[in-house]
């Protein structure tokens, strides 16, 4: 199972450009460049200056490539789907783990917000629940707002 979302450390160096500049893209892009679309904020308080960004790894290979719009009409959903791997309706913990990119203890804090149950001695969480979590913690939205775009579902 390959993850399809990276940290920023490993965007930056997809893009050759530095953190700095990838913080920009995500916060809407500057008048030379398009915001980064597929990006999420995995980080416990939401809004807090704080963030645990992810992004889909597919939307910075073909931005490095030089096609920004490869992947700008795809749906949440869509992408979603590409993440988690398909005909699986649940995933252990070290899984979500390994998918989203983070340290259990990250996933632990979430609590609430990434919902899990022990199923045969394992933590398990749903598919239902991981897309839930993920479209909640989108930060590419926020781009099609401002652009006067409607959000795709």
């Amino acid at each position: 199972m390959k993850p399809q979302l990276v940290k920023i450390d490993v965007a930056a160096a997809d893009l050759g450009k530095s953190v700095a500049r990838i913080f920009d893209l995500v916060d809407g892009g500057t008048p030379e460049e398009a915001g980064l679309l597929w990006c999420f904020d995995l980080s416990k308080n939401i809004g807090s200056k704080r963030r645990d960004l992810r992004f889909w790894r597919p939307e910075l290979t073909a931005r490095a490539q030089g096609d920004q719009q490869k992947y700008c009409r795809m749906e949440i959903t869509a992408v979603i789907a590409m993440v988690l791997p398909e005909q699986r309706e649940s995933f252990h913990a070290g899984e979500v783990d390994q998918l989203l990119q983070m340290r259990p203890r990250t996933r632990i804090d979430l609590g609430a917000d990434l919902p899990g149950r022990l199923k045969d001695r394992r933590h398990t969480y749903s598919r239902q629940a991981l897309e839930s979590f993920l479209k909640r913690r989108w930060i590419g939205a926020a781009i099609f707002k401002v652009k006067g775009k409607g959000v795709p579902a």
